[in-house]
This record gives structure tokens, sequence and C-alpha cells, in this order.
């Protein structure tokens, strides 16, 4: 009985010698990330950059994986989509993402928030959603930091942008912390990021220096943190030579871009109208806030972009001589979609576009009220349709298309009201009451009144229109009158 026991006792030894001996094995093998790559194209980047795979798309975590603490997809054009899956490194704080065709739009919640550390030169970014939140309060941004980083690099575009990286700026500055923070300039050379920026034009800088003198300092940059809520004049309004002797020698209104995009000032408007000069001119890319009621940019082109998305108090907007644009997207303006009460009798509510000849699209608010003063469109030749079966309520129509090759179809508006504006006193009158010179003020190209939707147009509303042919007859205007 005593040889069985003890034979037992030495069978059970050696099955545990075994089972450790196994363990100690599995303790040897590296394990496996939990979470597994779904993005093909990632995947295939890191395999070819040495890292391994299980057939499920787990991150093999041996040595590579676990010292892994910066990668480099710059120029792999790698989806913005694919970087939370970057997650599965579990020490990698920094990432190279230059060169990838990013822009207008960078998100930073699309990055794990281990990564603090990231290299944005080279796109094309405008906007950096998800690094900060920030208010004005006791006119002071304050910001909440969503993203911590201690090192972000960023391209020559970024400079237009005021929402997101002044306030991640000097908030990180507020708090005492250190941000390897730089921007690369027109040269594509990384330089320390600051707030300020330049002002070219030495006639422009002059003007901006006498109208705004605490946004300017004494180098004659402007200083895109310091906020307008305590001066006196907060719009930017310059249309007439009486307003600024030397107006004709603007030659750059470069540094509009700083008003027209900081979300930070009260509400205002920017108004450039003055077309009394031969220059054309050019703006880096616009992003118009919450804040921005009315923007008049005449002979001013936009090849970066402009964007409307955030412009949801924007009721009244002029441009000319932007041949950039293709699209005008006003889905998320006031254009058309104001109560009366809600109309500010100074700026109105209007569209106004000239001389923009690659516009082939305008995409207004939908729904919206249907009112708004005036639609004028001139010299617009590749418009390839205009639907204003929204509008009811308006005052003037202008539509000297003057389109070539391709006729714009034109979906006119059931008209019920006549817009006017004496003295002050907006009236939305009904056809009804509507006599003398209170009608609808119909102005179109030769074009235009071909199209059969025009004509019967005019047939129905004959008695309320009038023709303000005299005015544009320089710009194309055609005398309708004389055949209906």
């Amino acid at each position: 009985m005593k040889r069985k026991n003890n034979l037992y006792v030495g069978l059970t030894a050696f099955a545990m010698l075994l089972v450790g001996a196994s363990c100690s094995d599995d303790n040897n093998t590296p394990p496996y990330s939990t979470d597994f790559v779904q993005n093909t194209e990632l995947k295939n980047i890191l395999v070819q950059k040495g890292y391994t795979f299980n057939e499920d798309g787990h991150l093999l975590l041996d040595d590579l994986a676990n010292n892994t603490t910066t990668l480099d997809f710059s120029g792999t054009q790698i989806s913005t989509d694919a970087l939370a899956e970057l997650s599965m490194f579990p020490n990698l704080t920094e990432v190279d993402l230059s060169d990838n065709g990013y822009g207008p739009v960078f998100d930073f919640s699309k990055l794990p928030a281990q990564i603090t550390g990231v290299d944005l030169t080279e796109n094309e970014i405008y906007d950096f959603e998800g690094l900060v939140n920030a208010t004005v309060v006791n006119d002071e941004v304050q910001a909440t930091i969503l993203h911590t980083l201690s090192k972000l690099y960023l391209p020559a575009s970024a400079k237009y942008n005021v929402e997101d990286l002044m306030p991640f700026y000097t908030q990180n500055q507020a708090d005492g912390k250190t941000v390897d923070m730089q921007m690369a300039d027109a040269n594509g050379t990384l330089q320390t990021y600051t707030t300020l920026r330049e002002i070219p034009d030495e006639y422009f800088r002059a003007f901006l220096k006498t109208v705004f003198p605490r946004v300017i300092n004494s180098d004659g940059m402007i200083d895109i943190q310091v906020p307008l809520t305590r001066m006196n004049m907060v719009n930017f309004d310059l249309a007439y030579a009486y307003q600024y002797e030397n107006i004709d020698n603007i030659e750059s209104i470069e540094g509009l871009e700083y008003f027209i995009n900081n979300p930070y000032y009260p509400d205002n408007y920017v108004s450039w109208r003055y077309e009394g000069g031969e220059h054309q001119y050019s703006l880096g890319y616009l992003m118009p806030g919450k804040n921005i009621k009315g923007l008049h940019l005449k002979r001013v082109d936009t090849p970066m972009g402009l964007d409307f998305s955030k412009a949801t108090q924007l009721a009244s907007l002029m441009l000319s001589g932007n041949n950039s644009i293709t699209t005008l997207n006003l889905s998320a303006t006031l254009i058309a979609n104001q109560e009366k009460e809600e109309i500010d009798v100074n700026l109105l509510n209007l569209l106004e576009c000239e001389n923009m000849e690659k516009l082939e699209e305008i995409i207004f608010p939908t729904p919206n009220k249907g009112r708004m003063q005036e639609v004028m469109l001139i010299n617009m030749p590749s418009l390839k349709k205009l639907d204003l079966s929204f509008l009811h309520t308006f005052q003037y129509l202008t539509l000297i298309i003057k389109s070539e090759e391709n006729d714009c179809a034109i979906v006119y508006p059931e008209a019920t009201h006549v817009f006017l504006n004496n003295d002050g006193n907006i009236e939305f009158k009904e056809l009804s009451e509507v006599s003398g010179l209170d009608k609808y003020y119909f102005t179109i190209s030769e074009d235009v009144f071909n199209q059969d939707a025009t004509k019967e147009f005019i047939t129905t509303y004959r008695e309320y229109l009038s023709n303000d042919y005299i005015q544009y007859r320089k710009k194309g205007a055609y005398n309708w009158t004389r055949y209906i």
C-alpha cells in the first residue's frame, strides 16, 4: 500500500512538471492585441514596416510592436478613419501624417488619446475639429483642451484657422504647459507658432491700424488672440473712396481672413465693396463663423476655399470676381430664412453674385421661410440650374445669367408678397394690395427671356413686374417689356 502511494505521488509530481513546462512555453510567446485591424490599407502599411498579424488581424505584441513609440505614415494617404486603430500599439505616442492629402478638415477625435505628437505638415488643412472647445468669458477666450498634445506641427494653410489653434495655443500657455507647436511658412520651413499674422500691403495695413488699433501691433501685424469686444467698431466696412484716401493704392487685402474667420469676435459683418479701382483681389481660406451676419467681397477670389457651413447667422452675401467657386452652399445660412422682425435693416436679406464664371450650383437652405429682398445673379455662364421655387416674398430679381453653352434651367417663385424697405421699415405686402411703384423689379438677360419658364412667369405676374433694364443694360440686361 505504501508503494502505491509513493507511485501516485511521483506520477502527480511529473504531471505538474509537464503542466509547468507548458505554461512556461506559453509565457514565452508574445501575446496578440485585443483589438484587430479592420482597415486593410492600414494593415498593409504596417506589414510593410515589419509588423505581424494573425489571421484575424490582431497585432503580434512582440518587441517591435511594444517598443514602437513613433510611426511614420507620411505620403501614404492613409485614411483618417483608420487612425483610431493605432491604439493597439501599447506605447505609441507620435505619428507623422504629413503629405497625406488631408483637408480642409482634420478631426483629432479620430486619434487615440495616447497619441500626443502629430505632424500634419504638407496637407491643406484649415479646420481642426476635436482639438478644443472654446467660449468667450468676460471678453476673453477660454478653452477646454479635448486632445492633449506635446507636439503639433502644422501646414502653412493652418495660419487661416482662428477657431481651434488660437485657443489651443493660448490655453496651453495659460495652463503653463509646454507644447512644441510649429507651423510651416510659405516656403515650407517650420516656424514657432504665434498668434501674429502679417498684413503685406502697407496701405491696407495702415487702414486696419486706424480702425482696429488694438488688434494691430507696433510691427504692423494682426494679433488674432486680441478680442474686439471692447472696441467701438467691430464691423469692417470699406466701400467708397471717401472712406480712405489711399484706397486706390491697396493692392492686397490679405489679412481680412482673420476678421472673417474669428468666431470669438462679437456679431458683425465684413464688407469690402470698393469697385472703383482696377485691382482683382484674392484671399486665403475663408470659413465665416456664426458671428458673421453679412459678408460682402467684391472683386475677390477665394482659390483656397469658401465654406459657409458654420455661418449660421449669415443673411446678406455679396460676391463678385470669384472664379474659384463651383458650388455655393448656403444651406446653413439665414439667406431667405428670416422672419420680418429678425431682419437687420442695415444688411437686409439678399444674395448678389456677379462675374463668377465657374459657379455651377447654388444651394439654398431647405426648408426656409422664402423671404429675401434680392436675388441678383450677373454673368454666371456655367450655372446649370437655379431653383427659386421656395421664394414667395422678394423685391428684386435680377437674372442676367448670360449662359452660352449651358442654358440655366430656372424654376421661378410662386410669388405672394412684395418685400418693401421704407426707411428701415420692412413690410411684406400682399399682391392684392400692391399699387404704384411697390412692385417686383424683374431684370433678365436675353438667354433667360428665351426660356419658356421665364415667359410663363412674366405672363402670370405681368401687372406686378417692373423692368430695371436701364440700370443694368451695360451688364447685358434685355428689354423684355418690348415683347410682353
